[in-house]
């Protein structure tokens, strides 16, 4: 008889088999009510490709892991926090509050609390913190310079001199220099004095100049000589810039330079003290004195002589001084008596017959004599530099030649005058000191605290936004150690994670952090707190958002 039904006895344990199964053979009409079971289902077999393209779930509660809803919100809260700062600094507003949220985009320190925070140092010009006590993080050297004239100084806090000029037989002001801590070399600068003009119608000579860099230490004294300028008229006052003659005991040119030395710090540098010393590091030759004729200016390494020329040799005139000798003494056949050679610091004395001394230097120039009332001028002292302390130095004779047109010859006298012509007493001598304070930078351990904040409820959690600029290498939450309080008083450590650049790599980047603040006391006074050490790093703008 043949088979017209098949129950589920006749069909054997695993008869029906998948490829007995044509394609499409199951459809869902086929298939009961809750026939298939989440039981039916093995793990891992309805994967996202067995899902239609668009579920329902309205109905549905989704829980999805904790560490993926932080990733989710992150983008979110930190665009926020952004726009806060955006809105606050395009309002030109320091602090701006949000609902549950302050942001502080620093524009000055209105929103930190200067009482609680320690070593704070606030750049007002690029408005940020900085944990340096350098305002901007690097190393920088201040100008520190100080000025000698003969009755004055420029900068009493590290300088101090005679107070009063002296009169013409003193010639020289001594002044002190005391080196600032942190220099460990300066520059002098030094111009000798000029010589005086006895005749009305006489050109003196100018003093010299020079310059050179020395090595000091911090504390170190340094004496600074001012020469006195030459004296006028006919009355042969002595003047640094080299003395006047005119008898038997007319006085040489005795201290017609400026000078920088270092001697015991118990004397004052004087003009007695030989350049054999090592004590002197830099000078001015001054310039001679002048009768009728002749420009006998100071050095240079070498002093001009009454010709105009950088010879220690003389004629009538006296030779200029040099580096290792004085200026010779003008030659004159008797009856007339010669003039002096110049000798280390000293013009040489001229001749008692109405000659001029030499002028002071490093050596000082020789006299000039008498004869036949001509060519009576001393020679120029020279400059120095040659101390083995002293670097880039040089030195400049300043002399103008005469001309028609500033210094014309008067051919009832022969003597080269300036226009107007009158007696008058040469320039004194400057000296001035100038230095780079050298002012390292060092990272300071320091604490920024923000204002309290008042918030609307008891928070919780609270997560913290920091907009930091590197300026040496830091690791966050050892270098930088940021912690919020909801009572104002304790703090809880937020870890922080570098979260990028704020606008494409502009150096200020973005670092937030979490922190469970359930367990403090509490308050709704709302802090935040930043720790930095160990490395530099400049703070922009803080924001702290609280739930």
């Amino acid at each position: 008889m043949a088979l017209t039904k098949v129950t589920g006895k006749g069909i054997t344990c695993s008869a029906v088999t998948e490829d007995k199964l044509g394609t499409s053979a199951v459809t869902t009409n086929k298939i009961g009510p809750d026939a298939v079971t989440s039981a039916k289902i093995q793990d891992g077999q309805v994967t996202a490709d067995d899902l239609a393209s668009t579920l329902d779930l309205s109905s549905k509660t989704v829980t999805l892991a904790s560490d993926l809803v932080t990733d989710l919100k992150r983008p979110v809260q930190d665009n926020i926090a952004l726009l806060g700062f955006k809105m606050a600094v395009n309002d030109g507003l320091t602090v701006f509050n949000l609902v549950d949220g302050v942001v502080d985009e620093f524009n000055d320190e209105s929103g930190t609390d200067e009482a609680e925070g320690s070593n704070d140092l606030y750049n007002c010009s690029s408005d940020f913190y900085i944990n340096s006590n350098q305002p901007n993080g690097i190393s920088v050297c201040t100008p520190y310079s100080a000025g000698f004239a003969m009755s004055s100084t420029t900068e009493p806090d590290t300088s101090s001199g005679s107070g009063s000029n002296p009169s013409y037989g003193e010639v020289t002001a001594s002044n002190t220099y005391t080196v600032p801590s942190c220099i460990t070399s300066v520059t002098a600068f030094v111009w000798g004095g000029g010589g005086g003009a006895r005749s009305p119608n006489a050109r003196s000579g100018y003093g010299g100049f020079a310059k050179g860099t020395i090595a000091v230490t911090p504390g170190q004294t340094l004496y600074a000589g001012i020469a006195e300028g030459g004296g006028a008229g006919g009355s042969f006052q002595e003047g640094a810039g080299g003395g006047e003659g005119g008898n038997s005991t007319g006085p040489a040119g005795s201290a017609g330079m400026s000078f920088v030395g270092q001697v015991d710090i118990n004397t004052l540098s004087q003009p007695q003290y030989g350049p054999n010393q090592p004590t002197v590091f830099v000078v001015g030759g001054g310039g001679a004195t002048a009768t009728c004729s002749g420009n006998a200016d100071g050095g240079g390494l070498i002093g001009y002589n009454a010709d105009g020329n950088t010879q220690t040799s003389a004629t009538v005139a006296g030779g200029g001084g040099g580096q290792t000798q004085g200026g010779q003494g003008g030659i004159s056949p008797e009856p007339f008596p010669s003039g002096q050679s110049g000798s280390a610091f000293k013009g040489g004395r001229a001749s008692p017959q109405r000659g001029t001394g030499g002028g002071a230097g490093y050596f000082g120039g020789g006299g000039g004599t008498g004869q036949n009332h001509t060519n009576q001028t001393g020679g120029g002292g020279s400059s120095y530099y040659g101390h083995p302390q002293v670097t880039c130095g040089s030195t400049l004779a300043i002399r103008t030649s005469p001309t028609s047109e500033d210094e014309p010859l008067y051919p009832s006298t022969g003597c080269a005058a300036k226009p107007g012509g009158p007696a008058s007493a040469g320039g004194d001598g400057y000296v001035f000191i100038n230095a780079s304070l050298s002012l390292p930078a060092t990272t300071t351990s320091t604490t920024i605290v923000s204002s309290a904040f008042t918030s609307s409820s008891v928070a919780t959690s609270a997560r913290i936004v920091v907009f930091e600029e590197n300026v040496d290498t830091p690791t966050l939450n050892t270098d930088i150690v940021a912690s919020v309080s909801r009572d104002g008083t304790n703090f809880t450590n937020a870890t922080l994670s570098d979260s990028g650049y704020v606008t494409g790599s502009s150096g200020q980047r973005i670092l937030t952090g979490q922190a469970d603040i359930s367990g403090q006391p509490s308050g709704q006074s709302m802090r935040w707190k930043l720790a930095l050490a160990n490395n530099t790093v400049k703070i922009h703008g803080v924001a702290l958002q609280w739930s």
